[in-house]
């Protein structure tokens, strides 16, 4: 059911594609996150029109992509994200950047004695006296790491914590680079889903979680000598963006996304070990609190709710679901997830300016035969909800599991004048 993320074709000259690489050195990729849009995409994307917008939007905020990317343009942004991990992450990128590129010598000189204490053969001796209480609690009989390499790992973080004392964006860009080396220094890896490492794979890999740690550190001190001075901040809007507060009406001229995709990634295991190791839940069951509030776009999104609201194309779709599906978990996420989705675009309407704009990407998906396809289905959503749909754009072609063709669409839909 899961999708290939194989590319067959793109378009000549598609958005996003033919930037310039000048975003390669930068804090878009402090964090190796698999979801969302590129960087390149994120910022041609608010320079396409002639007039910069000037409050722009992300109702899915992920790791920071949109907010960074209009950060650095000057662009004031807001956001709403349910993962608390990402929305770490993204106050790293943009505002603990944003404060270190004005307070560069003093962050230079806490990195480069944040590197002298987690290095050997002090960082051992760190280590030692680690306590793994809580990984136990936390994630009984797993054994996601090797206990040297954890060790390092909770002893680095640690000591990134007292930075705070020193001013608390430097303990959150130190917190952000141990974060971004957790998987890379456990027994897992991050694909489509975070998953054990097989036996054939990374057979040379050998784990440093001092040098790894010291290297994304290293490279932070180096991006941020380049941010612009006059970089514009990020503010969390909400956390559920189908719950958008009422003091944001009419705000925003440019809403920017990449929703969900109905293609069973769970977007919360995938990082539940940096939660944990950022103190964001205590075990797995902690989990279940955002998968109950989340857009329903993987089958473990999938609640016990049966109220939602209906769409008649989406009927169509669901009702073939019904019968050709092994897993009836799957209509119902379709039914859930074009409902939710309808919340969302609800909200997002309310909160934007006459006249504004509302882009998104968005792949279609197929399941036991069957094409959902998405982008239609939420133009269908848009239309209802008031929205006007200015431009379609296929970004990318891709294949599905039984090798038929799936697309990448951009959509760009326009709030009517009131």
């Amino acid at each position: 059911m899961e999708l290939s993320s194989k590319k067959v074709s793109q378009e000549k000259g598609s958005v996003g594609v033919t930037f310039s690489d000048s975003l390669r050195k930068s804090s878009f990729g402090w964090y190796p996150y698999v979801e969302g849009f590129s960087a390149n995409y994120a910022r041609d994307a608010l320079i396409r029109d002639d007039n910069k917008p000037l409050a722009v939007y992300d109702p899915f905020g992920g790791s920071g992509t949109t907010q960074l990317a209009a950060s650095l343009l000057g662009i004031k942004s807001y956001y709403s994200e349910l993962n608390p991990f990402m929305v770490k992450v993204c106050e790293a990128k943009v505002e603990s950047a944003k404060w270190a590129r004005h307070n560069f010598e003093l962050f230079r000189d806490c990195a480069e004695k944040y590197i002298a204490e987690i290095s050997l053969p002090n960082i051992d001796r760190l280590a030692q006296k680690v306590c793994l209480a809580s990984y136990e609690e936390a994630f009984p009989k797993r054994d996601f790491f090797e206990e040297a390499h954890l060790r390092h790992l909770l002893a680095a973080l640690d000591v990134a914590k007292t930075y705070s004392s020193v001013n608390p964006h430097i303990s959150s860009l130190f917190s952000i680079a141990c974060a971004a080396n957790a998987v890379a220094s456990s027994n897992m890896t991050r694909r489509a889903d975070l998953r054990r490492r097989r036996p054939d794979e990374y057979k040379n890999r050998v784990v440093d979680v001092p040098s790894m740690i010291t290297a994304t550190v290293r490279r932070m001190l180096d991006d941020v000598s380049d941010y612009p001075m006059n970089s514009e901040s990020t503010t969390l809007v909400s956390n559920d963006s189908k719950d958008i507060p009422e003091s944001f009406a009419d705000t925003f001229d440019f809403v920017l996304t990449s929703p969900p995709y109905l293609n069973g990634t769970n977007y919360f295991r995938n990082t539940k070990i940096e939660l944990w190791l950022l103190s964001l839940i205590d075990s797995e069951k902690d989990l279940k609190k955002f998968r109950e509030l989340t857009v329903t776009g993987g089958i473990n999104d999938v609640s016990s709710k049966d109220s939602y609201k209906q769409f008649a194309s989406v009927e169509l779709v669901a009702e073939r679901l019904d019968i050709e599906s092994k897993d009836k978990r799957i209509p119902k996420m379709v039914r859930h997830y074009f409902s939710d989705m309808y919340e969302v675009m609800v909200g997002v309407y309310r909160s934007m300016k006459s006249n504004g704009k509302f882009l998104l990407d968005i792949g279609d998906s197929k399941f036991y035969g069957v094409h959902v396809p998405t982008h239609t289905l939420l133009c269908d959503v848009a239309e209802e909800v008031g929205f006007s749909l200015e431009h379609e754009h296929v970004l990318a072609k891709r294949l599905s599991r039984d090798k038929t063709e799936l697309v990448q669409v951009e959509l760009v839909f326009k709030k009517k004048p009131d």
